[in-house]
């Protein structure tokens, strides 16, 4: 494991919300009076409520409010990486699977500003361990699915900018807050038209009406 944006300097994207990330580093981070340990409560903040909002909404209008909000966090991850990305072009040297690897650690480092470990397994599979998330002592277990959404708007955005060179699969295998020692992902380049990224939230989201509908019985079953 090398030093954190050692290996994101051969796929050249930009950091997103570049006006105000410069504004931070020259009016906050220079200053020796600056905890940067606020941003980060702020940030967990921020975080928790969109999850709090989600849980909400999943609760007052079901499925169509689920995807209503799923679209909307989709709709942003796009964004975010068309800004990081458009204009980028992709190093020849690099293969598919190593374009998707430091596509990855792009979001890890930077959107999700975690530290990683990768490994490539071959032409076709790579994957990474997330050995520190800010989450990690917030999250309860479910909870890290409203991530997902994110990612999803950032995997269609690199289909659109880079087409077969951006089109691959995730895996979620499992997380800390399940209590493992590490997130591990895994990646792979994409075969058919199947999405499994995008199943998988599927399942999750008919888990979390379930749990909703288990919590109305139970409040019902208690008047």
């Amino acid at each position: 494991m090398g030093k954190i944006g050692e290996r994101r300097q051969r796929l050249p994207l930009r950091f997103p919300f570049g006006k105000a990330v410069e504004n931070l580093r020259s009016a906050c981070l220079s200053r020796e009076d600056y905890d940067p340990a606020t941003l980060f409560v702020w940030g967990q903040m921020m975080a928790m409520g969109v999850l709090r909002m989600l849980q909400a909404v999943e609760e007052r209008f079901g499925a169509e409010g689920q995807e209503v909000c799923r679209s909307a966090i989709n709709n942003l991850g796009r964004e975010i990486f068309l800004e990081m990305a458009s204009g980028i072009k992709i190093p020849s040297d690099l293969s598919n699977i190593e374009v998707a690897s430091l596509m990855a650690s792009w979001l890890n480092e930077v959107l999700y500003a975690s530290i990683e470990d990768t490994f490539i397994k071959s032409d076709d599979e790579a994957g990474f361990h997330i050995i520190y998330c800010p989450h990690q002592d917030v999250y309860r277990p479910f909870d890290c699915r409203v991530q997902r959404y994110f990612v999803e708007g950032t995997m269609q955005a690199a289909r659109e900018l880079w087409g077969d060179r951006g089109n691959f699969d995730a895996f979620f295998r499992y997380s800390i807050p399940q209590g493992h020692e590490t997130c591990l992902f895994e990646i792979k380049t994409r075969e058919g038209e199947a999405d499994p990224w995008r199943q998988y939230s599927e399942e999750l989201q008919r888990r979390a009406l379930e749990h909703v509908r288990r919590k109305r019985q139970k409040n019902s079953g208690q008047k």
